[in-house]
């Protein structure tokens, strides 16, 4: 799982555990609710008898007993509790009500028990508890606000400054970079290329990739780079020359399948990006006196750019475009090279697929839409 997925997981977390704290009151204030209703139903039941029961006891004949109660339900049966009074003809349902059943005195009326019924009514418990609810969660989501904002002002701030400073960064290596790789060709030039120089050579060509990529991943927000039309086979020959030290100083052979007159429109810059992380990444990862094949053609309606390498392979090619993941931490770099690669090809709905085994070596595939 990489990082970012983490944090997703541990923020949902937290946030649940928050709104599970923030509702566990909420749930108590409502059975506290719902059982001081039911009581005071109960006690309102028990007066409610109490008053007919004496009301029953005082009657002097059958015809005078006159009840009028439209919030509770009345019941009189005799000793073999058989019905011989109800206030209603509308039964309360059984599922929405609260009975309670009480023993009579004697009465001329020959009534023996008497039940009293009421409708169970909790809206106004419901309304108070979704009142309750939608104020908890305004205060949560106000807290959470508060708490999130306040957590990342200094990332804000560490981000902002590590930008200017990776800017600064940038622009100081930049100079001694070109200052060296001038000096090195004037040398050339003067003496005969040897193992040591051919090394310096390609330990710059590593430096610009890898220089060329941050600054690339610095100013990718901020620079909207013009699309154009490219020759792919001459900007490809181009980026295979500017690559034959590096190849040169493992005794790598760069094998070209390249058809001539193929074009594609595309930033110059994303595909810069392309082209050079995937050579840069099969020479760095092949084997010394081994062979780098690329090739690109037309394939129906896509132009199709393969890399195939002798190199050690890749254990699991699904974490490669992850940003910061490297396969092989000997060989230095950040491990952003492959994940602007496939942003790139995100952006640009080119579709990449790897193959490779331990020992054996990769093959990248990116197929362009023409």
């Amino acid at each position: 799982m990489i990082k970012g997925d983490y944090e997703i997981r541990q923020i949902l977390l937290q946030v649940s555990l928050i709104v599970l704290i923030a509702f566990i009151p909420i749930y108590l204030y409502m059975s506290s609710s719902l059982e001081n209703k039911e009581l005071k139903d109960r006690l309102y039941i028990k007066e409610q008898i109490y008053i007919l029961s004496s009301s029953i006891s005082k009657l002097a004949k059958k015809e005078s007993l006159i009840i009028d109660s439209s919030d509770i339900e009345i019941y009189l049966f005799d000793k073999n509790e058989n019905t011989i009074f109800k206030n209603s003809d509308t039964n309360i349902p059984l599922k929405d009500n609260l009975c309670i059943k009480e023993e009579l005195a004697s009465n001329i009326l020959e009534a023996r028990y008497i039940e009293v019924c009421k409708d169970i009514d909790n809206t106004q418990v419901i309304i108070n508890v979704l009142a309750l609810c939608l104020l908890v969660i305004f205060l949560v989501f106000v807290s959470l606000f508060i708490i999130i904002k306040q957590s990342i002002e200094p990332y804000k701030r560490l981000n902002k400054y590590l930008d200017e400073f990776l800017k600064d960064v940038m622009h100081e290596i930049k100079t001694p970079i070109g200052v060296a790789k001038f000096n090195v060709d004037m040398l050339s030039m003067r003496t005969k290329e040897d193992k040591y120089l051919l090394r310096i050579k390609s330990a710059l060509k590593n430096m610009t990739v890898i220089y060329e990529d941050l600054e690339y991943y610095i100013k990718q927000n901020t620079i909207n780079d013009e699309i154009v039309d490219i020759d792919f086979s001459e900007f490809l020959n181009k980026r295979c020359e500017f690559f034959k030290d590096l190849s040169n100083a493992k005794n790598i052979k760069l094998e070209r399948y390249i058809e001539e007159d193929i074009t594609i429109f595309i930033s110059e810059t994303e595909l810069h990006r392309i082209i050079d992380n995937t050579i840069s990444n099969a020479i760095k990862y092949s084997k010394n006196d081994t062979l780098i094949k690329i090739s690109l053609c037309k394939e129906q309606s896509n132009i199709l750019f393969v890399v195939q390498d002798q190199g050690i392979g890749i254990k699991d090619t699904k974490k490669i475009f992850y940003r910061y993941y490297r396969g092989d931490n000997v060989n230095g770099g950040f491990g952003i090279g492959l994940s602007i690669v496939k942003k790139i090809c995100d952006k640009n709905k080119i579709n990449i697929h790897v193959e490779s085994k331990v020992g054996k070596g990769s093959v990248f595939k990116y197929k362009f839409r023409i």
